[in-house]
């Protein structure tokens, strides 16, 4: 029971039920706002503000749309050969005199059709490529359209040729199916388990000891390899093993090399009358190279050689254009840079300097400019600069100028090689050898110091002994000396000499040896002092 205080507290309540507690605040009348005194048309701009406010809201939402899955279409070709043919893209835009043949590999030429397909294509040995296709289902429709297309393509580019096709959410999944002959497609990430459980363990892309280790402990399909868990199988067979599993299963990304097709530039110029002076040649290959210098900045390129073709048109004399009596008569003009450059600028100063003095054959009426050689482009300073050739700009843009005046095979360049003998110490290499390879070349050399010339006799010169003194023009005087260098003692023609640094009345300074190894008694010891070289 309750006592009278309580129930007066409470009987002073409304007793309600639940529903009607939850019905309360509707039925209820509210207190009057100040939106409701304002006049009708300040509330109608407020509503109006409000439902902008929230449009704008919705706008700048993260999107609530389920992540597209990505879809790899893998096609592999079992019996496709590891042979190369003439690009077709390239020569249809190549005309036949440049003698310009761009060869491409069979599996190079799918993936050149398949980029109809995708922009994401990657290859997988000579024999099979993936691509993906998820972004690609908005545009096609289906995989049905995809494969169609992709079938037609290739029928076109390679008759009579068997290939397999499978489409899975990941590469490695994809390119497995395909190389086992399984046609399927797999669109779920859940489903990979199930559908390639029944593979043999002896198809994997793995290494030949870890196939045998699998066989050895009774693991012959995956379906066995799911029931182990994953930390223990990268103890027992490797992290490669285990991060190529885990990239079939999709529990890791698998990152592949993005496969581009080699760039190949073309451009041409027609003129109405013929171009019988340097000058106005020059004038048009500047528009030339300026288009190509624009080509080079837009995709980070630069390049190494260009090649001019000037049409002289037909052979014969007051034949008009249509007249196919006379032969028609080209002439190629080749520009060649050691370090790859993409200025206009340079390669325009070097055509200058081929064209003077050139005598053409005729009036030219076309000028073509094809390149072929690419490089990426890599700009000045940075963290790499210091790794890089101390050859400075202006020093490699005169060898080219050089090169240009004279051509290419009267300009050379002294390589040091790491060799004790200090007739193999040295080498002369074209002067457009790339950095590269003359990096190869020279390695660390042992003869790279203030003791040996640059200046060396091939053969050595025998000195002369008069008044028991060498002569060389003049009588010598052994300024510094000596200094051995023995070496190549385990072949027949070992070296071991006494280096000394000589002069004459003349001023001259030389590099005389006297040969320790084949010199005689006192009567043959003339002929064992030699001249080697010369001190600038």
């Amino acid at each position: 029971m309750l006592g009278r205080r309580q129930s007066r507290a409470l009987a002073g309540k409304p007793r309600v039920s639940t529903r009607a507690g939850n019905r309360l605040p509707v039925s209820l009348p509210e207190q009057p706002s100040a939106q409701q005194n304002a006049p009708k048309k300040a509330q109608q701009n407020l509503q109006h503000k409000a439902q902008r406010q929230s449009q704008q809201n919705l706008r700048r939402a993260p999107a609530t749309h389920r992540k597209r899955t990505s879809l790899w279409y893998a096609l592999y070709f079992p019996a496709l050969p590891d042979t190369r043919i003439a690009d077709p893209h390239a020569n249809a835009q190549t005309k036949p005199h440049t003698k310009q043949h761009d060869e491409i590999s069979l599996i190079s030429l799918v993936a050149q059709q398949c980029q109809q397909i995708s922009d994401y294509i990657s290859l997988d040995g000579n024999d099979a490529l993936v691509l993906e296709v998820g972004r690609s289902l908005r545009y096609f429709g289906s995989l049905k359209s995809i494969r169609q297309q992709i079938e037609s393509g290739i029928e076109t580019q390679l008759s009579h040729t068997n290939f397999v096709q499978a489409v899975a959410p990941n590469a490695s999944a994809s390119l497995l199916l395909a190389r086992t002959g399984q046609q399927s497609v797999i669109a779920r990430p859940d489903d990979l388990r199930s559908r390639l459980g029944s593979i043999p363990t002896n198809a994997l892309a793995i290494d030949v000891r870890v196939r045998k280790k699998l066989a050895n402990c009774g693991l012959f399909y995956l379906r066995d390899i799911w029931r182990l868990p994953l930390p223990e199988m990268r103890i027992r067979f490797g992290r490669h093993f285990s991060d190529y599993i885990e990239s079939c299963l999709g529990l890791r990304p698998g990152l592949r090399q993005r496969w581009q097709s080699k760039p190949v530039y073309h451009d041409s110029v027609d003129s109405d009358h013929g171009l019988y002076s340097t000058q106005q040649i020059i004038n048009v290959c500047e528009k030339l190279l300026h288009r190509l210098e624009d080509f080079l900045k837009k995709k980070h390129l630069c390049t190494d050689q260009l090649m001019f073709v000037l049409d002289y048109g037909s052979s014969g004399q007051g034949n008009s254009d249509h007249d196919t009596g006379g032969d028609t008569r080209h002439e190629n003009i080749t520009v060649n840079v050691r370090k790859a450059e993409r200025s206009a600028r340079l390669f325009l100063l070097l055509l200058e300097t081929q064209l003077t003095g050139m005598n053409f054959a005729g009036e030219v009426y076309a000028i073509a400019l094809h390149v072929t050689h690419f490089t990426l482009f890599k700009p000045d300073g940075g963290i790499q600069q210091k790794t890089r050739g101390h050859d400075s700009r202006d020093g490699s843009q005169l060898l080219d100028t050089l090169a240009a005046k004279l051509g290419s095979h009267a300009v050379q360049r002294l390589l040091l090689k790491p060799d004790y003998c200090p007739e193999s110490a040295t080498r002369m290499v074209s002067y457009l050898t790339p950095p590269s390879e003359e990096s190869l070349l020279t390695g660390n050399s042992v003869t790279i110091n203030s003791h040996n010339p640059c200046w060396l006799l091939q053969p050595p010169r025998p000195l002369a002994i008069r008044n028991q003194q060498l002569h060389y023009r003049s009588p010598l005087t052994l300024l510094r000396g000596p200094r051995r260098i023995e070496t190549r003692w385990w072949q027949e023609q070992g070296i071991r000499r006494d280096y000394y640094v000589a002069a004459n009345t003349q001023g001259n300074l030389l590099w005389v040896y006297q040969d320790l190894a084949h010199a005689g008694g006192a009567e043959q010891n003339s002929t064992a002092w030699y001249l080697h070289g010369f001190f600038g």
